[in-house]
This record gives C-alpha cells, structure tokens and sequence, in this order.
C-alpha cells in the first residue's frame, strides 16, 4: 500500500518496538523508561500458495509447490512479485522437524559450530520489567551438545550486568565462540563490544569495544566468522553495526579481525533520496562470502523529517519517501577493510513490513534476502529473482533464511485474525525453482496480545544450516516468554 491516502495514519509500528524488540541501548546504564504505543495490523489474506492444513511432515504434491519467478525488473524490486508454477517440479521429501524449548528469554539468535557437529549455541535478550514502563536486559548464552534437545546452563559474558538487547553469536571453525552486544560507555550512550571463548563459554577474552565510531544510543549489530574453506580470509570475524555520525540520521559501520586482536574499520557508503535529507538504518545481517568477501543487508527508510531523541519514530507517510533493504559487498585485502556502494534489493510496503530480514549466501556467492512486505514473505537475489510466500488469512512476519548447497530454508511467523500466532517454515532443493508447501514448525499456537509482545517484533531470530540439519531459532510465548530452537532435517 503506497498511496498517500493509505500512508496518512502515523507509521505507529515503528514506535511500538521501545519496550523488547529494538528498545533503546540505554538500558544498559540502567533501568530506563520504555515507551510503548499498542498498534493494529492489517490482515492480509492474499492466497499465494500455500498449505492451508499444514503438518508436521508434509507430503505435498507437485501441484502445491511455490515455485520462482524469473524477473527482468531492474533494481530495486519490489517486493511484489506472486509464485508461478514450475513444469518440472523438485522431487520431493518430508523434513523431520523436532522443536526444542530452550529457556525463558526474547529475541533468541543461534549458530552452529561448523567443526563439531551438534555444537550450538544460543544467545537470549532476557528482559527483565521492574515496572510496566522501566526495563533492563541481562544477555546470556546457552550451550547445546546434541542439536538442540537439551541446554546447559545459562552462561553471563557481561556478568550480570544489564546490557543493551541485541546480543549475538558465532562460531569460528577452530571451536572459538564468538559473542557481541552493544555495551555502556558513560553518558548513557553505548558501543560495540565483543568477546571471545575457546573453552565453551567458561572463560572470556578481554572486550574489546570498539573506538572507530562515537557512541550514540543504538547499535543493534550482527556477527559472523568467514567458515568457508578455501575463502583467503577463513577465520575472519566481521561485526556489522549502526551509529550516529550526524543529525541526519544513523549509517552502517562494519569491522572485522583475523586474530581476535587487531580490528579494522570502514563505513559502507549510503545516500538517501532526493527531496527526503533524512534516513533511518538499522537491522544489519552480515553474512561471509566464499571468495573471501562479505555482505551486509540492512533496511533503509528516506524521511523528510527525522529527531535522534525519537529514533525509531519515522512518522507519517508523507513523511516517508521509500521504505527498503540495500545490500553491499566488503572487501578485507590486506590491513584494509572497504564496502562497495550498496545496491537497492527490494522495497517493501510503507506502513507494515517489519525490519527484520534474513540474509545467507549460497554456494556459488550470491546473497539472498529474505523480508515481509504487505503481510507476505519475499525472497530474491540481486539479479531480480523474487517469489512471495503467504497463508491464506494470515499476516506473514519475521523472516529467517539459511542455506547450504541447493538447499534453501525459509522460516517465519503467521498470525491469523485472532491474533494466534503460528510458526512455519518451507525448503527448496534444487536452488530456490521450487518450494515446498509452507508447513508448521509445531502445531502450538499463542496469542500475540500486544503489538510490542517481545516475541512479536524484533531483530534476532535466524537460522544456521550445518551438517545437514537447520537449527531455527525462534522465539514463543506459548507459555510466557520462551526461546525454542528447532532442529529441522529436510
């Protein structure tokens, strides 16, 4: 919806994300007031294809495939396109699906260790209310040594000092664990921080915050160590983040370490639109290429008018100039890390899509992107691939994609009009052509009451496919704010 007549309601969606999902980093100097403004959303009952009965082990017919489009629509896409019958179908087969419960937490993200298969590790935001406007976060990581089915106790890098809520983690392929979060510097301001453990999560390295950027209230980074064999910069750590250069609105910060110790920096260089001097960034997925490059993702909104002291607020529609997500390739040669001018992806509609996105890299080292748009679930890459995935009466959110080989994995969210919300999932084998029907993760359901629910928005939740088996990390409020991982083998 694009009209200005339908963009004439306060983008409220934006605001609402303060109490859990995107809160402020200044909780990590301590409790702060978090505000919260409840908000509708459409429902969006198109009918792409998709199983209106969904099972735990589907065993769909070549009729009900969502299938690609192949699309000449030069940059940016958007986020539009329906899915078209393919004439010669994937051969088809039923994943095994086994949801774990985790821990009581919000905004899990999960990674597994590519050296030692069935080595997970997850890492939870843990909100902690004191009132119902007052807030803070304790981060913790959870260890796993079977996949997911049972989880050691919870691990504090930060102590148990309250933090900003975007914590994240990776693994290296010499069993290293990564972890990052945003964390307070004085003056109520936060930056990026990271930690390293080679025994577990037992002991940690010294943190090393960064210095390249000034502090500023936000952050919300992503993570990942370069695992590609043959890649010249295999082992490489690259940390994606936002900050505050100006009063024109947050950019896209990346650095990165081959040794842990020794970090550089560079800025992936952003404009916005003509006419609109203000722009909001944020919900970065930084992904390694085999090549030895990498790509950041992130969402971008051209304002006319924008305030750092009411970030997440991008205000009416006409307000707005285009909303989307951009992608940009990062070189590592040398001691010299640079970012290429990023390229539009997709746009997505103004007053609904969320800002998480799924972002990975597939065997030949070309990025897909995954979003919601208009209730729907978009996938594509670059060279204008798209296809849409939707349940019929239901408003889709929350994507997460994660691939290896052929093999592509998409999860998401569905809420139906009774505010239930459902947790699904589909797979292609033969390299985004076909899909299998949209299927349910687990056939419990919970009521997403309020629009800020921590398990309703938010930037984390992702998927890492390792050895064969996809581990879905997602959250669930089926009994109170809960972390589930599943463990998917397709």
């Amino acid at each position: 919806m694009t009209t200005e007549g339908n963009l004439a309601n306060p983008h409220r969606r934006v605001r609402v994300r303060l109490v859990v999902g995107l809160a402020v980093s200044a909780l990590v100097v301590g409790s702060v007031a978090l505000a919260a403004v409840g908000a509708a959303c459409a429902l969006n009952a198109t009918t792409a294809r998709a199983s209106t009965s969904p099972s735990i082990t589907p065993a769909p017919t070549a009729s009900a495939l969502a299938t690609a489009t192949e699309a000449a629509t030069p940059s940016p896409t958007p986020a539009t396109q329906s899915a078209t019958q393919s004439p010669t179908p994937t051969p088809l087969r039923a994943p095994s699906v086994h949801d774990h419960f985790v821990a009581a937490g919000t905004e899990p993200t999960v990674a597994a260790d590519p050296s030692r298969p069935g080595v997970l590790a997850l890492a939870s935001q843990n909100v902690f209310m004191s009132s119902p406007t007052v807030g803070c976060s304790v981060p913790t990581i959870r260890i796993s040594l079977d996949g997911g089915a049972t989880w050691g106790a919870a691990i504090y890098p930060w102590a148990h000092q309250c933090q900003d809520m975007h914590v994240v983690v990776a693994w290296g392929s010499n069993g290293r664990l990564w972890a990052g979060d945003a964390v307070g510097v004085g003056g109520g301001n936060v930056s990026m921080a990271v930690t390293h453990s080679d025994d577990m999560g037992m002991s940690w390295s010294r943190l090393f915050v960064q210095r390249f950027t000034q502090p500023w209230l936000g952050c919300f980074p992503t993570l990942t160590v370069d695992n590609w064999p043959g890649s010249p910069n295999f082992g490489t750590v690259y940390v994606a983040y936002n900050w505050l250069p100006n009063a024109y609105g947050p950019t896209v910060a990346v650095m990165a370490t081959r040794d842990g110790t020794n970090w550089v920096h560079t800025e992936v260089p952003v404009e916005g639109l003509e006419g609109y001097q203000y722009s909001w960034r944020i919900g970065y997925r930084v992904p390694a290429a085999p090549d030895g490059t990498a790509f950041v993702a992130f969402y971008q909104s051209d304002l006319r008018h924008w305030s750092a002291g009411d970030i997440m607020n991008q205000g009416f529609g006409s307000n707005i100039g285009r909303m989307g997500f951009l992608i940009a390739r990062v070189h590592f040669e040398g001691d010299v890390l640079t970012a290429d001018r990023p390229s539009w992806a997709t746009t997505v509609d103004h007053t609904q899509a969320q800002w998480q996105s799924g972002l990975a890299i597939d065997g030949s080292g070309e990025p897909w992107l995954a979003v919601e748009s208009e209730g729907r679930v978009s996938l594509g890459r670059l060279d204008g691939r798209w296809l849409q995935f939707s349940i019929p009466g239901s408003y889709c959110i929350k994507p997460s994609l994660a691939i290896s080989g052929q093999t592509i994995f998409v999860g998401w969210h569905a809420y139906d009009g009774q505010n239930q919300v459902s947790t699904y999932y589909t797979f292609s084998y033969d390299g985004g052509l076909t899909f299998l029907p949209p299927t349910l993760v687990s056939a419990s359901t919970w009521n997403r009451s309020w629009e800020t629910g921590p398990n309703g928005v938010g930037l984390r939740e992702n998927a890492d496919f390792r050895d064969g088996v996809v581990y879905y990390a997602y959250g669930d409020a089926r009994s109170d704010n809960a972390v589930y991982v599943a463990q998917i083998r397709p």
